[in-house]
């Protein structure tokens, strides 16, 4: 349907563009760095999952424990590379990346905007879930008498802390990315509503008290004779 020449589009519809194209970009990042990975004959590592978990987390709440999921697996298939199948492998990663859904709890009881609003409270944001999905591997891991070798990986992976924490610092910057969706278009909603009503009826009206009224009254009279 179009109005005005600009296409209208239901929630549902932008929910599942915007989740496709976070999707992609989480798939991309994973293929990209999988390849480097070997050019680079595993001289540094990076994971884009916290990130980008932890913003569909904010943008739209539960859908993102479908990419924490879907990461731990496409993980584990780029690094099968042809070799046999290894049960051990994929519930580390699956389940372990599935403890980031913890966070959930947080955006509903700390609440999103509190989390968005303050620079330190979205790096402790980024901070824990990077925390959690380590925690999740080791205890994994421990279950198949491994916990120990997965918390020492953890080390290895803080340069993808450290540029998580940059990546949320930015797009939270950024209007509307950091932000439950639903919240920003209704805040869309209500600037263009206020923005049309300053239009139709000039600047925003000032309220005055009636001595107020009463004294430019009397000064309108005195001009007057």
């Amino acid at each position: 349907m179009r109005k005005n020449g600009s296409r209208l589009i239901t929630l549902r519809q932008y929910r599942l563009t915007d989740l496709f194209l976070f999707a992609v970009i989480l798939t991309g990042f994973e293929l990209i760095l999988h390849f480097a990975f070997i050019r680079f004959n595993g001289d540094f590592t990076f994971s884009p999952l916290v990130p980008i978990v932890l913003l569909v987390m904010m943008r739209w709440g539960w859908p993102s424990v479908f990419f924490a999921v879907g990461d731990g697996l496409l993980y584990c298939l780029l690094k099968m590379n042809g070799a046999a199948f290894q049960p051990y492998f994929f519930a580390v990663y699956i389940i372990g990346n599935l403890f980031s859904a913890l966070l959930l709890l947080a955006t509903k009881y700390i609440g999103k905007e509190r989390i968005r609003k303050k620079w330190y409270n979205s790096a402790l944001f980024l901070l824990s879930g990077w925390v959690l999905v380590w925690l999740g591997r080791s205890a994994v891991g421990a279950c198949f008498g491994d916990g120990a070798g997965w918390l020492m990986a953890a080390v290895w992976d803080l340069i993808s802390l450290a540029i998580g924490l940059v990546i949320v610092l930015i797009l939270r910057r950024l209007d509307g990315m950091f932000e439950d969706q639903k919240h920003y278009l209704l805040r869309l909603e209500a600037e263009r509503e206020e923005k049309r009503r300053r239009d139709e009826f000039g600047d925003e009206p000032i309220e005055i008290d009636e001595q107020t009224i009463s004294i430019l009254k009397r000064w309108d009279e005195g001009l007057g004779d």
